[in-house]
């Protein structure tokens, strides 16, 4: 087989990814995780930003940013 004609095989990418959130009651900025497996509090006034389901975690804040 000539090289170019090579299938190229496809690699799965990870669903799970690192959210900037910001929090509704005070505006602070944090890094969480999108997959959660326990409730994520603000550093700053301590509300609830994060509340696990068992899968994908259900986000309470507003997404600023998605880090890959």
């Amino acid at each position: 087989m000539a090289r170019g004609s090579r299938m190229r095989m496809l690699l799965p990418q990870p669903r799970s990814r690192f959210l900037v959130v910001e929090c509704p009651n005070c505006g602070h900025k944090q890094v969480i995780y999108s997959h959660a497996t326990f409730p994520v509090r603000c550093l700053s006034c301590g509300s609830q930003l994060v509340k696990p389901t068992g899968g994908k975690a259900e986000i309470l804040g507003k997404v600023e940013k998605i880090l890959s």
